[in-house]
């Protein structure tokens, strides 16, 4: 991204690296991002667009419903994925894909599921609301009416140094090779997100906080898609838990492998790993969705539903704890009342 010609707002992001094994990458030093976008009216059918542009569009579903699409982008060929209430699918330049989480009804806020691994008072859990990029965020999101989240954990995707790894949000299954980012902590999560799309200037990548998840999960109520119970006390149903009903075996190597998993067309929202968030309680950063697993053990979804909120501490690489990558438009131009940030 040319930081000379587009302002600039710098995100607190971090980094998973996915892997296999145990190893571990080095930590990148830099947390710049450069974002800028320009939007473009468009009135759409469900076909998906033939060429992209270099602009944000926008896109009206056979509902009359309306998302975004940022540059470089396509919304999915497939019909059950272009309708915004049951999980609108858009495509990057690198075949990763994401789901509109529309903002308009469910409003962006963080929520009281009564969920928790320990600790039941959801005042002892906070985003930094405070930081620039946290309200660049807010205010981008609330703008353009909702944001992106990864339809898949996120996965291996390119690079060779953690100042140019660029995550994946694909699916990791038996016919399609790859590895899921697990074993980096939520700080390193926070800076590799910046990598995303980077030369794209209509879109900012970023690592979600508790408010984009607890958003994307109250939407799934609110859409229908799932009952409250399922998301806040019993996600065995669709949760890729060691007692699910659908899986022989749990295991959170794979992403997007179940269809039972998936949720207005997002995968894994609850069990296969694992998800680490930017909210913190105290000093330590929240897991998020249940998992396969538990330090070895296994996982009920019925004990780690996808609303649970479960802190650990902020440098811990856990083996079993992945993450989820997430987009948001910023508009361009002083009538917005909107400042790109830098910090």
């Amino acid at each position: 991204m040319n930081h000379e010609l587009v302002p600039l707002l710098t995100l607190a992001l971090s980094i998973v690296s996915c892997s296999g094994s145990d190893e571990e990458l080095p930590l990148p030093t830099t947390q710049d991002a450069a974002v800028a976008t320009v939007t473009q009216n468009r009135s759409e059918t469900t076909e998906a667009p033939s060429e992209t542009s270099d602009q944000i569009e926008t896109y009206t579903d056979p509902n009359g419903d309306i998302a975004f699409i940022p540059a470089q982008f396509r919304v999915s060929a497939k019909p059950d994925e272009q309708v915004i209430r049951t999980g609108l699918v858009v495509i990057g330049p690198d075949d990763s894909e994401y789901v509109w989480v529309p903002t308009t009804q469910t409003q962006l806020s963080v929520r009281e599921f009564n969920s928790y691994f320990y600790s039941g008072r959801i005042s002892d859990y906070e985003d930094e609301t405070s930081l620039p990029s946290y309200k660049a965020m807010a205010d981008c999101v609330q703008h353009f009416g909702g944001f992106y989240i990864g339809r898949y954990e996120a996965s291996v995707g390119s690079g060779n140094s953690l100042d140019n790894y660029i995550p994946a949000s694909k699916p990791v299954t038996a016919d399609h090779p790859g590895r899921i980012w697990v074993q980096f902590s939520p700080q390193d999560a926070t800076v590799i997100c910046r990598n995303l799309y980077a030369d794209n200037p209509t879109v900012q990548g970023f690592f979600p906080w508790g408010a984009n998840w607890d958003t994307t999960l109250q939407w799934l109520i609110d859409s229908g898609c799932k009952t409250r119970r399922q998301v806040t006390e019993d996600s065995t149903s669709w949760g890729n838990y060691s007692d699910d009903t659908f899986s022989p075996n749990a295991s959170g190597k794979y992403t997007g492998a179940y269809e039972e998993t998936k949720a207005n067309n997002i995968y894994d929202l609850a069990g296969n790993n694992w998800e680490w968030t930017q909210e913190r309680y105290g000093t330590s950063y929240v897991m998020r969705g249940g998992g396969y697993s538990l330090m070895g053990g296994g996982c009920s979804g019925s004990r780690y539903p996808a609303a649970l909120r479960d802190p650990l501490p902020g440098n811990n690489h856990h083996p079993n704890v992945c993450f989820r990558t997430a987009l948001f438009l910023v508009p361009q131009g002083e009538t917005t009342g909107i400042t790109p940030v830098k910090m």
